[in-house]
């Protein structure tokens, strides 16, 4: 279980998903990624307007929201991860 945990009264919610999954080693990598995709969505910003004109603001502003919403999930999966993989490491010691 993730050490990012909000308590409640009766329940516990895990945040992120627990650092000893088969998929923990890619949070860094993931982490770096998102990042990277993330900053070319705000680049993107500049050339919007000439999409818009070229393919409309439906498509455009849709295609751009599904873009930077998986690219922030996935920049938040591998900062979560990432985070509660070196905070259990850490308190196992």
């Amino acid at each position: 279980m993730s050490s990012l945990t909000y308590s409640g009264h009766r329940h516990r919610i895990a945040l992120g998903s627990a650092p000893d999954s088969p998929v923990a080693p890619l949070a860094t990598p993931a982490l770096v990624l998102g990042l990277v995709l993330v900053g070319f969505g705000f680049a993107a910003l500049l050339r919007l307007g000439d999409w818009i004109g070229n393919y409309g603001h439906t498509l455009v502003f849709l295609a751009y929201f599904l873009y930077l919403a998986a690219s922030i999930r996935l920049t938040l999966w591998g900062g979560v991860t990432a985070w509660a993989a070196r905070h259990s490491s850490a308190s196992s010691r």
